[in-house]
C-alpha cells in the first residue's frame, strides 16, 4: 500500500507481524522502540551471524523493512501526527491503551489505532497477560493438538501471534480505506483468542449444531474424514495423504491396491472411514511399506490423490518448488548460504524486504522529517468497499474463508458454485438417526456436513453447518459453467466484477475460463486471486493439496511434537486459515493498488508461501544454523517454566509462562507448599535445568483447581495463563459472551444459530454478518441485473443451466 505511513510501537510478535505485513505491501513502516530496544530483539530462536555474533532471528525475521526510531514523549506526539495507522500492542493494560488512544486522535484525528492483545481490551479478560502459548489455548487450538491419551501441544512457533498479526493487518486496510473516505480514522482491538477462534474450521459449529466437544486424535484429522493423516513408508520416511471426498476415496483405494475396501457401501461416509481409521490404516500399510516416500507421493498424485512427503524446515527449503518460485530471501549480511522466506505473496510493485535498523539508526533523519514539513497530507486512493464487486469460485476452506471475511467486511461478494456443488440430490432425503441426543457426534453418515440437530432435513444441501459457517455475508449462483449458456453468463459477470478469487489448481481454472489472461481478457479492471496451494508455477504447480499436506511438506509437523517423540501435527488444518487471511491481505491491496495507479494486478498466490511466512524466524535459524529446530514439547526457547499442566477433571488443562524472575517469584508465593524446595530465586537458567521437578510442583498445584480457577489466580499474580479451551468453552465463554464474538444468524432452512464472527472490532466502520445464500438463491436477481428476460431465465431454469436443487444422483 504504497504512500501509507505506518508507526508500528514495539510491542508483541503480533504487533511486529503486522507491522511487517504491512511494509511487505508497499507502506513505509517507522518502529519507534524504548530505550531498551524492541522486546524483540531478545527473543528466540537465536542465529549465529558470520561475525560470531548471536542475533534473534524473530528480530531479524520480523523487523524486516523498517526503519528504526527512540523517540521522547513529545516527539512520539509529532510521530502520532505523521502517521496514518498505528499499531500498538496490550498486554492486560487496558487503560494504558485508552491513554494513548486518546492522545494519538487528539493529534490526528484520522489515523488509525490498531492495538493487538490477548483477549481484547474489554470484557472480564481485558486485564489479563498473554504469551503465544496463553494465545494458542484460549483459542482452542492447545487443546485439539496432540496425542490424546497425553498433554495437548503448542505449536512449533510463536503461530497465534502470527495469525492475530495477519488479522490485525486486514483490520489496518479496512480501517486506513474508510479513514482515507470519510476523514476518520478509529480503534482496531484485535483479540488472539477470537483471531485463533475464528480460524477453526468445523470446531465451533461442531457444537452450536450438535453440542458435540471436539477432541484431539494425534496423527489424524478427527471426526468427520479419513484418511486425511500420515503413513510411514518402506524408506522409514512418512507421507501425508489425504483422500476426504468419494472420488478421491475411490482413488486412493485403486492406487494402494485396497479396491476390497470399495465394495462397502459404509466407507463412503467420510466419517465411517474415521471410526474405522485402524482397519483402513492395517489395509494400506502393506502398499506403503513397498515404497519409499518420493514413490508413494508420485503414485498417488498420478492418480489425483492429494499427497506429499513430510520434510524437515531445512530439507523443505532445499526442495525444487522452493527453488523454482524464488521464495527465499539472501541474508548475506548474516551469513553466506542464509536464508528465509521472503514475503507470504507478490504484487506487481513489491520489493524484498531489507535488513532491520540498528536501533535508533534512523531516529535523526525522522525528526529531520518531521520538521521539515514531510508529515504534510498525500492524496490517497478513495475506494467505498460497498461498491466493490468480488466473484468467489472456491472449494473448501481457504477460498471460501477468504470471500466470507470481505462478505463481513461489506464488499459484494458473489459465490459462483456448480449446481452439484454442495453433493447430490437423493430421491429421499437422508433421515435423522434415531436415538441421538444433544452432546454426541453426529451418526457417522451425516456426520460430516454438520446438520443442525444431525438432522438433514428436506433441503439438506442447504442445512450443511460447515458450508454455511464458510460462506455466510455472500449472495449466490448455482451456474453450470461449461455448457455455451453458462459460459455466457459467466463472461458477463467477469465484466462487471471488481475482483476474481479463487482456489481452483491452475488446470481447474483454465478449464472453467477463470485463469488470469482469460480474466483479463475480459475485463481489464478485474483483479484476480489464485489462492493455489503451491502456486501456479514450479513443479508441484498440479499438485492437489489440502492444509495438512501443506502443513507436512512445510517442516511445521517434523518442528512440532513431544520431546524426545516423533513428527505431530496440528488438530485442524490449519493453513487453510492462514492463507484466507494472507489472501485477504493481498486482495485488499491489490485493490488499493489498482485504485492508484490504474492498473489491476493478478496474484499468483501460494497457500505455502503463506504458511512458511509464519515460521519466518524458524526458517532463519534452521539456515544459519544448519539444522532444523528440535521439538521441544510444551517449553519456551525464551522462558522457563512454560507448559501445560492438568487440572482437576477429565482432560482438562492450563497452559502458562513464567516470563520473568520476579514473575517465578510469584508463582513459588502461589504454589506455596506446593513450590519445590531450593528454587525460590532461581534465576531462569537454574529453572531450565529444574523443568521436570517445577513441571511437578505445579501440576501439583494445578491439579486440584478448574482450568478457570487456576487461571484466574495466576492472571491475578500477573502470570500469563489460559484454560486449554474445548470448542464448547469458547462458544459459551464468559470473554467470547461479553465481546458479543459469536453471531447468532437466522440462516434460511435451519433458523437462528450461533457461528463466529469477525475477529476485528471497529469503533467506527461497520462489520456486514448476513446468513449463508441458499444454493442458486440470487439467480433470478443476479441475471436480470445482467440483462437477461424473465423468459430468458425460465430457459436456463428449464434446461438446468442454473438451479435451486442439486441434480439428482
Amino acid at each position: 500500500m504504497r504512500g501509507v505511513r505506518v508507526l508500528e510501537l514495539a510491542g508483541s510478535v503480533s504487533g511486529a507481524y503486522c507491522g511487517r505485513l504491512l511494509a511487505g505491501i508497499g507502506a513505509e513502516v517507522v518502529l519507534a522502540e524504548p530505550p531498551g530496544g524492541a522486546p524483540i530483539r531478545r527473543l528466540g530462536p537465536w542465529l549465529t551471524d558470520r561475525g560470531g555474533q548471536r542475533r534473534s532471528a524473530s528480530h531479524e525475521y520480523l523487523d524486516a523493512g523498517k526503519s528504526s526510531v527512540v523517540l521522547s514523549e513529545a516527539e512520539l506526539d509529532r510521530g502520532f501526527a505523521w502517521a496514518d495507522v498505528v499499531v500498538s500492542s496490550s498486554d492486560g493494560e487496558p487503560d494504558a491503551i485508552a491513554d494513548r488512544h486518546a492522545r494519538i486522535i487528539a493529534t490526528n484525528r484520522r489515523a488509525v489505532h490498531v492495538v493487538l492483545s490477548g483477549f481484547g481490551l474489554t470484557g472480564p479478560y481485558a486485564g489479563w497477560r498473554s504469551t503465544p502459548i496463553v494465545d494458542w489455548a484460549s483459542g482452542g487450538y492447545l487443546f485439539l493438538t496432540g496425542d490424546p491419551g497425553r498433554e495437548p501441544l503448542q505449536g512449533a512457533g510463536p503461530w497465534a501471534a502470527y495469525i492475530a498479526g495477519a488479522t490485525a493487518t486486514i483490520g489496518a486496510q479496512v480501517a486506513l480505506i474508510n479513514a482515507v473516505r470519510t476523514g476518520r480514522g478509529e480503534l482496531v482491538d484485535i483479540a488472539a483468542m477470537e483471531a485463533l477462534a475464528a480460524a477453526h474450521q468445523w470446531s465451533l459449529t461442531m457444537y452450536t449444531h450438535t453440542g458435540a466437544i471436539k477432541r484431539r486424535w494425534g496423527l489424524r484429522i478427527g471426526e468427520a474424514h479419513y484418511p486425511m493423516t500420515l503413513f510411514r513408508c518402506g524408506d522409514g520416511r512418512w507421507v501425508v495423504a489425504g483422500a476426504p471426498n468419494r472420488d478421491q476415496w475411490e482413488r486412493f483405494c485403486i492406487t494402494t491396491d485396497s479396491v476390497l475396501m470399495l465394495a462397502d457401501d459404509a466407507l463412503y461416509a467420510p466419517a465411517e472411514r474415521f471410526e474405522r481409521a485402524d482397519e483402513i490404516d492395517a489395509t494400506v500399510a502393506p502398499w506403503f511399506a513397498a515404497r519409499t516416500a518420493e514413490e508413494a507421493v508420485a503414485a498417488l498424485q498420478e492418480n489425483r490423490v492429494p499427497a506429499n512427503v513430510l520434510l524437515d524446515v531445512t530439507q523443505m527449503m532445499a526442495s525444487e518448488q522452493v527453488a523454482v518460485r524464488g521464495m527465499l530471501q539472501d541474508r548475506t549480511d548474516l551469513g553466506e548460504n542464509v536464508r528465509t522466506i521472503a514475503l507470504p505473496f507478490r504484487l506487481s510493485d513489491s520489493a524484498p524486504l531489507d535488513p532491520p535498523s540498528p536501533q535508533g539508526a534512523d531516529t535523526a533523519a525522522f525528526l529531520e522529517r518531521l520538521a521539515s514539513g514531510a508529515g504534510a497530507a498525500r492524496e490517497m486512493p478513495v475506494i467505498d468497499l460497498n461498491g466493490v464487486r468480488v466473484l468467489e469460485f472456491s472449494l473448501a476452506w481457504a477460498g471460501p474463508l477468504a470471500g466470507r471475511i470481505l462478505g463481513d467486511l461489506g464488499l459484494d461478494v458473489l459465490k459462483v458454485e456448480h449446481p452439484a456443488s454442495r453433493g447430490l440430490r437423493e430421491a429421499e432425503p437422508p433421515a435423522r438417526a434415531d436415538g441421538w441426543v444433544w452432546g454426541q457426534l453426529a451418526p457417522a453418515a451425516v456426520r460430516a456436513d454438520i446438520f443442525p440437530d444431525a438432522d438433514p432435513g428436506e433441503r439438506p444441501w442447504n442445512r450443511q453447518g460447515m458450508w454455511n459457517k464458510m460462506n455466510r455475508s455472500k449472495r449466490a449462483v448455482a451456474l453450470d459453467a461449461k455448457t455455451e449458456d453458462g459460459a455466457a453468463i459467466l463472461k458477463r459477470l467477469i465484466g462487471e466484477a471488481d475482483i476474481v478469487l479463487q482456489n481452483f489448481s491452475p488446470r481447474g481454472a483454465r478449464s472453467l475460463g477463470i485463469a488470469s489472461d482469460q480474466v483479463k481478457a475480459v475485463n481489464e479492471r478485474a483483479i484476480s486471486i489464485a489462492l493455489t496451494g503451491f502456486g501456479e508455477t514450479g513443479p508441484m504447480r498440479d499438485y492437489m493439496a489440502f492444509g495438512p499436506i501443506l502443513e507436512a511438506f512445510s517442516g511445521f509437523d517434523e518442528a512440532m511434537g513431544y520431546i524426545g517423540g516423533g513428527p505431530s501435527r496440528v488438530g485442524v488444518a490449519f493453513p487453510d486459515p492462514v492463507g484466507a487471511l494472507h489472501g485477504v491481505v493481498a486482495t485488499l491491496a491489490s485493490l488499493w493498488q489498482r485504485e492508484r495507479s490504474g492498473t489491476a494486478a493478478h496474484v499468483d498466490f501460494s497457500q505455502f508461501e503463506a504458511l512458511l511466512s509464519i515460521a519466518g524466524e524458524m526458517l532463519l535459524a534452521a539456515s544459519a544454523e544448519g539444522r532444523p529446530p528440535e521439538r521441544r514439547g510444551n517449553r519456551s526457547i525464551d522462558h522457563a517454566p512454560q507448559g501445560v499442566y492438568p487440572c482437576a477433571g477429565h482432560d482438562t488443562w492450563i497452559a502458562l509462562t513464567v516470563q520473568s524472575d520476579h514473575e517465578w517469584r510469584r508463582l513459588v508465593a502461589l504454589l506455596a507448599e506446593d513450590a519445590p524446595a531450593g528454587l525460590q530465586s532461581a534465576e531462569v537458567a537454574s529453572r531450565r535445568a529444574a523443568h521436570d521437578e517445577i513441571d511437578a510442583a505445579i501440576s501439583r498445584w494445578t491439579g486440584s483447581r478448574t482450568p478457570l480457577d487456576a487461571a484466574r489466580e495466576l492472571q491475578a499474580a500477573g502470570i500469563a495463563a489460559a484454560p486449554a479451551f474445548t470448542n464448547a468453552d469458547i462458544v459459551e465463554n464468559e470473554q467470547i459472551v461479553a465481546r458479543g464474538f459469536m453471531a447468532e444468524v437466522n440462516q434460511p432452512d435451519v433458523g437462528p444459530r450461533r457461528f463466529p464472527g469477525l475477529p476485528i472490532h471497529f469503533s467506527r466502520s461497520s462489520v456486514h454478518l448476513g446468513p449463508a445464500p441458499m444454493l442458486g438463491q440470487h439467480n433470478r436477481e443476479v441475471l436480470m441485473a445482467l440483462g437477461y428476460s424473465r423468459e430468458e431465465i425460465a430457459r436456463l431454469e428449464a434446461i438446468e443451466v442454473i438451479a435451486t436443487e442439486p441434480p439428482l444422483a
